[in-house]
């Protein structure tokens, strides 16, 4: 540990007596890294990180049909009817739990001071299916949510803050959604936006909402393609069985009351709970995927590039780690010290990073997820990354000048 204190010290010292130097390799370094991290927020939140507050996330699939539909061809999407979301739920066997949404935006309050909430129409069944808890209050029940329920809304904890100040007693409060009035009775959790990406304000009932707000049959229609549907896997059962479950279920009512759009050759597919692994990937989406790799070839240059200006100081420091082998210290203790040296421009330069993250990780977030509700900028994980880019950058920058510096020539 004294021997690393002394490295350390020593390799601040050195830096010190190059500014220049010091200060253009922390700004590569600092662009690189902060360049990737900023973009990492955007492809974890799109591909690998779970939605907030579900459980086992895992074991939650979303519902594809692939139908071939003349003269569009074959097409593979998540958007479903009501009557094939209720022949799942109530056949299905290989799926404890079956839920539905759609999205819907309201007017809240009416004449000029009216504002614009999102919302989502979603069955009973889709808190339980996630395994969410209510904040405050609870989430409605199947006898709530059916034809001629009652007008009751669950909210975000963002827009209970918004709306309402975080009042403890916002429980029974009203709200007045288009032209109804809703009964407010739960909040949800901090940061939880079901399965989707996108930021909602308000959660109501779809059985009681849809006919209202759509088409008063648009329950019965069996050629209304509106909702998206998802499910979890019952225990021991493959996405695949359920797969092969959900295609016979589906093939059995194609065409039922003169569904034109059916196909009796159809199948459904059990997809991951990320809509950008589902089969209709956002453009946006593939766009972040080439973006990363770009960033990735970035940091690239920017290790050859601080390579060669630490190769560059090497070379200006050749009698001095010659003469400090001729008096007898190690080459893997110069060596050390170099990568100690890098190690310490790493480490400056992921300082620099998180300025670059905090600054171009929100404009990034913002026009590769529009709609996406906001996160904190820098958190674990993307830190965990940062962190790690930095270490593998101090080691890839390094390794030039430690190879330089362990073969001294001491003749010369």
């Amino acid at each position: 540990m004294d021997t690393l204190l002394q490295d350390l010290r020593f390799a601040v010292r050195s830096l010190a007596r190059s500014p220049g130097l010091s200060l253009a390799a922390i700004l590569t370094l600092g662009l690189g890294i902060g360049a990737n991290s900023a973009m990492f927020g955007v492809v974890d939140r799109l591909f690998f990180r779970p939605p907030a507050h579900v459980v086992d996330p895992n074991r939650v699939v979303r519902v594809n049909v692939t139908r071939t539909q003349p003269p569009f061809g074959t097409s593979t999407h998540s958007v479903a009817t009501f009557p094939r979301y209720a022949d799942i739920r109530d056949h299905a066997r290989t799926l404890s739990s079956v839920a539905a949404y759609a999205g819907g935006g309201f007017s809240l309050g009416r004449g000029t001071g009216a504002q614009r909430v999102d919302g989502e129409l979603v069955t009973a069944s889709f808190f339980p299916l996630l395994g969410v808890k209510p904040e405050r209050g609870r989430f409605f029940t199947a006898e709530e949510d059916r034809k001629g329920g009652a007008r009751v809304a669950v909210l975000s904890d963002e827009f209970w803050q918004r709306q309402f100040a975080s009042a403890p007693d916002v429980l029974g409060k009203t709200l007045q959604l288009d032209a109804d009035v809703y009964t407010i009775i739960g909040v949800a959790p901090r940061g939880f936006t079901g399965v989707e990406l996108r930021g909602t304000d308000v959660w109501v009932p779809m059985s009681v909402v849809a006919p209202v707000s759509r088409w008063p049959r648009v329950l019965e229609c069996e050629g209304c393609y509106w909702l998206q549907t998802i499910a979890r896997l019952a225990p021991g059962v493959t996405a695949a069985q359920a797969a092969g479950e959900g295609t016979a279920l589906y093939r059995a009512h194609a065409g039922d009351a003169g569904e034109k759009s059916a196909d009796s050759t159809a199948t459904v597919s059990m997809g991951s709970v990320h809509e950008a692994l589902g089969p209709n990937v956002n453009p946006a989406a593939k766009l972040s995927v080439w973006i990363i790799a770009v960033c990735g070839a970035v940091l690239l240059i920017a290790c050859a590039n601080v390579a060669n200006l630490l190769l560059a100081r090497a070379l200006q420091r050749r009698r001095e780690i010659a003469l400090r082998v001729a008096l007898g210290a190690g080459r893997g203790r110069l060596i050390r010290q170099l990568y100690v040296e890098s190690g310490v421009l790493a480490g400056l330069g992921l300082g620099a990073a998180f300025l670059v993250t905090l600054w171009a990780g929100p404009l990034l977030s913002a026009a590769l997820i529009p709609g996406a509700a906001t996160g904190t900028a820098l958190d674990p994980r993307m830190f965990a990354f940062s962190a790690a880019l930095a270490v593998a950058t101090a080691l890839v920058a390094g390794f030039a000048p430690a190879l330089h510096a362990g073969v001294p020539n001491l003749a010369s």
